[in-house]
Order: C-alpha cells, then sequence, then structure tokens
C-alpha cells in the first residue's frame, strides 16, 4: 500500500477507527463514544468528590473540638451519611470503574468500542440527576442513619430523606449492573483474535474481577434496599424488628455487596499499577499469572458477616447477637 492510500481513510482496515477532534459540546451529550463516555465519568465524579470534600470538611470542623459547638448532632449524622454515600458511589467507583475502565478497556483489547454503546451511555447518564436527587435531599432532610443506614435506625429517623437515599442507591447500583456486564461482555467477546485471555493486560483481568463482583454482589444490595424501602414506606416487617423482621438479614445482604465493595474499588487501581511499573520499569510484570488471583475476592464476604454472628445464649435469653 502506498503512502498516499495510507493517508486516506477509506484505504484503512474498517476495524481501525480514525480520530477526529471531539467538539466539547459532545462532552455534554448521550454520546456512544467510550473515550468520551469515560470522560464523562471522570468529570463527573470528581465533580462529586469536591462536593463530597467540602461535606468532610463540615464533619472534621465538628470533630476539632469535644463540643457539639459548629452543627448539631442531628446534622452531623446527615452530613456523614451523605458524605460517606457520595465518596463511595458517586466518586471512588464512577472514577476507576466507568472512567479509566471505559476509556482504556476497548483500546487495551482492540476493540473499536463497548459492546453495548448505548447501555454504557445509559449506566452514565443515571449517576448525574442521581447525585444531584441526592443533595437535594438536604431541603427535606437527608437520611441520617449513617451509610449502612441499619435498621430499625433508617426506619425511625428523616424517613422522606431516607427514601430519597435508598432511591438514591438503588439507581446507582441499577448503572454499576450496567457498567459491569458492559465489561464482561466487551472483554470476553470483542477481544483481538491474537489476544488469548492468558495474554490481556493485567488491568483488563482487573476489570474482569471488578465487573463479576459487581454483577453478583450488587442486585443482593438493590434487594436490601427494595426491602427496606418496603418497611419504611409501605409497613413491612422484613428488617423491622418491632413487626418480627429480623435486622440482621439487612446486614447480611448489605455486607454481600459493601464488602467485596472494597475490591471494586481498589482493583482497577491495582490493574493500572501492574501496567504502569513493568512500562516504566522497563521489564514484564513478575507472575503474571499468580497475579490472576485476584479474581476471586467475593469469599471475604464471610469475613464482614462474622461480624453479626447470632450465638446461642440460655433459653429464657434468646438468642444473643455479637458485633
Amino acid at each position: 500500500m502506498t503512502q498516499a492510500e495510507l493517508s486516506d481513510p477509506k484505504q484503512l482496515d474498517p476495524v481501525v477507527e480514525v480520530s477526529h477532534g471531539q467538539n466539547w459540546r459532545e462532552y455534554f451529550s448521550f454520546s456512544t463514544d467510550h473515550k468520551v463516555i469515560g470522560i464523562q465519568y471522570l468529570v463527573t465524579s470528581f465533580v462529586f468528590y469536591l462536593i463530597g470534600g467540602v461535606l468532610a470538611e463540615l464533619v472534621r470542623t465538628e470533630l476539632a473540638t469535644p463540643e457539639v459547638d459548629f452543627v448539631s448532632r442531628e446534622t452531623y449524622n446527615e452530613l456523614f451519611t451523605i458524605h460517606a454515600t457520595i465518596m463511595i458511589f458517586l466518586w471512588i467507583i464512577p472514577t476507576l470503574t466507568g472512567g479509566f475502565g471505559n476509556f482504556l478497556v476497548p483500546l487495551m483489547i482492540g476493540a473499536r468500542d463497548m459492546a453495548f454503546p448505548r447501555l454504557n451511555a445509559i449506566a452514565f447518564w443515571i449517576i448525574p440527576p442521581t447525585g444531584v436527587l441526592l443533595m437535594a435531599s438536604f431541603f427535606v432532610g437527608p437520611a441520617s442513619a449513617g451509610w449502612t443506614s441499619y435498621p430499625p435506625l433508617s426506619l425511625m429517623v428523616n424517613k422522606f430523606g431516607e427514601a430519597i437515599w435508598i432511591a438514591g442507591v438503588i439507581l446507582l447500583g441499577t448503572s454499576s449492573i450496567m457498567a459491569g456486564l458492559n465489561f464482561l461482555v466487551t472483554i470476553l467477546r470483542m477481544r483481538i483474535p491474537s489476544m488469548p485471555l492468558i495474554k490481556m493486560p493485567l488491568f483488563c483481568w482487573a476489570m474482569i474481577a471488578t465487573s463479576a463482583l459487581q454483577l453478583v454482589a450488587t442486585p443482593v444490595l438493590t434487594g436490601a434496599m427494595v426491602l427496606l424501602g418496603f418497611d419504611l414506606l409501605l409497613g413491612t416487617a422484613f428488617f423491622n424488628p418491632t413487626g418480627g423482621g429480623d435486622p440482621v438479614v439487612y446486614q447480611h445482604m448489605f455486607w454481600f455487596y459493601s464488602h467485596p465493595a472494597v475490591y471494586i474499588m481498589i482493583l482497577p487501581a491495582f490493574g493500572m499499577i501492574s501496567e504502569i511499573l513493568p512500562t516504566h520499569a522497563r521489564k514484564p510484570i513478575f507472575g503474571y499469572q499468580r497475579s490472576l488471583i485476584l479474581v476471586s475476592p467475593l469469599v471475604f464476604w464471610a469475613s464482614s458477616s462474622g461480624r453479626t454472628t447470632c450465638l446461642p445464649a440460655a433459653p429464657q435469653t434468646g438468642c444473643e447477637c455479637s458485633s
């Protein structure tokens, strides 16, 4: 092929994407380009990081002295709850999985785009309005039962704000499930033919592990939120002990997600480190196959569920829960 033919985009292999300058307006549109969506994730999550940081400063200001002299106890609980929710669901997870994952994975495996571009865009566009919804709850009294929202406390305080918090977590969980499904299908089905699984970059393996955890664990959290919402709004008693419910069941369901969530947060970062260090050291990573052990961290859920173990007690006292 001549140099003139190489310079003509029409002569290029159709799987090779010709890069064009992006219009800045595209970053505010419903784009299906994985690079645009990745940047949208990064910018949006950084904005929420700044908001969460402001809430953290308010919390730390109150903790600067032993007295309650900056915000009330109720306001402190509200600030702490929304701060933790933002930093987990609107900052660290969207940044590492949505931002860097969307931008890098298709490039690393030779794919033109993600397997489901529209689903990818929907997964992102769920996040900004949900974040705004959580922040708007300050106008009606936000959730104040902590980021874990254990019942029965979460069924007793700021019910309207708690309902908004539950709806927000359900929406963010839905976005996470969509993204996890998209990454798995993209990595497993859209690699170039010359790249077997065992030769993939470790960042892609980290995204496989992260996506598998999202698909397995997030629906359990979403189910727990739905049942908690029923208890809060419809008066059911899935977790409400006054009606015969068991709050420990909620804790098991919550930690079935929240312990693997630690790995959802850190595995993509480990994957990036595993790509950056060998590149700058100019040496292949040592123990590539052993590093694939990162794929199975879900078993560590047991170490968290053990915190709410129900121990046998005397017959007259029933069951005694320890933490």
